[in-house]
């Protein structure tokens, strides 16, 4: 399947916000900027330059939550706009301040309103596109895009860190204006919320909700782009017909409806939330373990053999990830996290035989197979939620699974450390190996959950629809 008609269809929202974000991740490695920038420029040493990288994943799990709150109070797309506003002055800001410790503050601070800007750009996917196969698209595209710009940012800025550093700033933070004034100009959310009515209004919403939320999801979009003469008169209508306006017609005047409620109401998506660690533990793996293994089983040609890691990964995943989606058009959502969590356990288990057969051709072929896992995972993640979770808490929602994700990376070195403590290097790769069966076991259980239970009530779940 060629790429153009495997990404044909969408919305032209959809393309603008995919091409914003492709822009934007080209300086989106502020990780990295952080250490480099400590080390390079002001001659911290390792350990000191890990605390601030420390400081900014941590900070990291507060921002997600914020901006899936705010995202389901002011909008989405306000979010986005305002948070990568922000961020693009602190970066170019950072440009004064070569040389003092301020750069690593005003750095942490970008991670921060970066941060709060995840959960909306998750959540307007799934509001601009109103049907199931169009998301999966989406959220591959957008998948395919960030990682082209992250794969060409480090690349490019590289030339210039070490006696250029102010042009880095700048450069980003011009990136950073380039892709906001895409979103600001040329996505509407409107013209997408209407979308959505028209067409997820007739299937519904399946999940039970709290009382005044038991319209179709679709039917609760932002009117952010509306003007007050429409929303008035759409209010007008509401109150003929019984009903009073929903919370998002309303606008910021009121608070979001209560998250607990909708959490209790919705075990299984708790369940999977919960789970999703795992998948973020399993993840971080390539940057914490890998690195140590490749140290281990090649001595001081480690770094440079992790450095054709990452190229074989970024590879993989520009060429790969059209085919995979492809093969796995027929996919639910939950079998194919499945099939990525065995695809993790299989790439990163291989490299038990790096401790017989220290050959890098292994090292290949394990990259090859975990990133099959992670382009399955990363690209269907969003969706179990998307169609169980109405458009008034998708923020929220996401906000909870990317605080997830935020412990899943902080806790796994921490925890990895402790496994290779106690057993050796090359065992660690059987007890992720372990991890990932049960991932594939927990979501393969979530699924025969789901099945059973819209069956027994003649319901058929948007989960058990072809995806593609």
């Amino acid at each position: 399947m060629s790429l153009f008609k495997t990404y044909a269809g969408l919305s032209r929202g959809i393309y603008y916000l995919c091409l914003a974000r492709t822009i934007n991740s080209t300086g989106d490695f502020i990780f990295s900027l952080i250490t480099l920038v400590l080390t390079l420029q002001m001659g911290m040493s390792v350990v000191s330059a890990g605390i601030f990288v420390s400081m900014a994943a941590l900070i990291s799990g507060p921002g997600v939550l914020l901006g899936g709150y705010l995202s389901d109070l002011i909008g989405k797309k306000t979010i986005i706009v305002s948070g990568q506003a922000l961020s693009a002055l602190m970066i170019m800001s950072c440009s004064f301040w070569s040389g003092t410790m301020t750069i690593g503050y005003l750095l942490i601070a970008v991670m921060f309103f970066i941060s709060i800007t995840r959960p909306a750009y998750n959540a307007l996917i799934i509001q601009l596109c109103p049907e199931e196969k169009e998301r999966k698209t989406a959220f591959s595209l957008m998948y395919l895009g960030a990682n082209l710009g992250i794969a060409l940012g480090p690349l490019i800025a590289g030339f210039f860190i070490k006696d250029y550093v102010h042009i880095v700033f700048l450069s980003i933070g011009t990136v950073f204006l380039i892709s906001t004034f895409i979103i600001w100009k040329k996505v509407h959310v409107g013209a997408g919320g209407q979308a959505t009515q028209t067409t997820t209004g007739e299937r519904g919403h399946h999940t039970q909700q709290p009382q005044g939320e038991q319209q179709p999801y679709g039917k609760q979009q932002h009117q952010e782009d509306q003007q007050p003469g429409q929303q008035q008169q759409q209010q007008q209508q509401q109150h003929k017909q019984g009903r009073s306006p929903s919370r998002q017609q309303q606008g910021s005047e009121s608070l979001p409806s209560p998250l607990f409620p909708m959490l209790l109401k919705n075990p299984l998506v708790v369940f999977f939330i919960v789970v999703s660690f795992l998948n973020y533990f399993i993840y971080m793996q390539y940057s914490f373990s890998l690195p140590l293994q490749m140290n281990q089983t090649f001595g001081e040609h480690g770094a440079a053999y992790y450095g054709s890691v990452m190229t074989i990964n970024a590879i993989s995943v520009i060429l790969l990830t059209t085919l995979v989606l492809s093969v796995t058009r027929n996919f639910t959502a939950l079998n194919s996290i499945a099939a990525g969590a065995l695809f993790y356990g299989i790439g990163f288990g291989v490299l038990y035989l790096l401790g017989d057969w220290p050959q890098f051709a292994i090292v290949v072929v394990s990259t090859v197979l975990w990133t099959i896992g992670e382009i399955l995972v990363q690209t269907n993640i969003n969706l179990y939620i998307a169609s169980r979770v109405p458009d008034s808490h998708q923020g929220r929602f996401n906000g909870l699974l990317l605080f997830v994700g935020c412990l899943g990376y902080t806790l796994s070195p921490y925890l990895t450390g402790l496994f290779i403590r106690s057993v050796d290097m090359k065992s660690v790769w059987i007890i992720i190996l372990g991890i990932s069966l049960f991932y594939a076991v927990c979501m393969v259980l979530l699924w025969y959950i789901e099945k059973n239970a819209m069956n027994k009530q003649g319901i058929e779940s948007p989960e058990y629809t072809k995806s593609v």
